[in-house]
C-alpha cells in the first residue's frame, strides 16, 4: 500500500481535483489520471501499487480551498 496524507492550513482543506501527481524522470510523466481513484481531500490510499524495483521520484503539487498550492518531492525505493 502506497499513503500519502494531506493537511490544509488555517483550517482550509485540501481541494481533491488540485491534486497533481509527477513522476520525476526524463521526460516527466504525469501520474494523476493512473492514481485519481486514491486521491481525497485527507491524502492518497492506493492500495496494492505495483512498482518496479529501483528509485522512484515523484512530486506531489495539491492546492487548498484558499486557492494557496504547495508540493512536495519523495524518492520511493523499491527492493527486489
Amino acid at each position: 500500500d502506497l499513503k500519502f496524507s494531506f493537511e490544509g492550513r488555517g483550517g482550509e482543506k485540501i481541494d481533491p481535483a488540485s491534486v497533481k501527481v509527477t513522476y520525476m524522470k526524463t521526460p516527466m510523466v504525469d501520474l494523476t489520471p493512473r492514481v485519481q481513484a486514491a486521491i481525497s481531500a485527507t491524502g492518497i490510499d492506493l492500495k496494492q501499487a505495483d512498482m518496479p524495483p529501483g528509485e522512484h521520484t515523484l512530486r506531489i503539487t495539491v492546492k487548498d480551498t484558499a486557492g494557496r498550492e504547495t508540493n512536495s518531492t519523495t524518492t520511493l525505493v523499491v527492493a527486489k
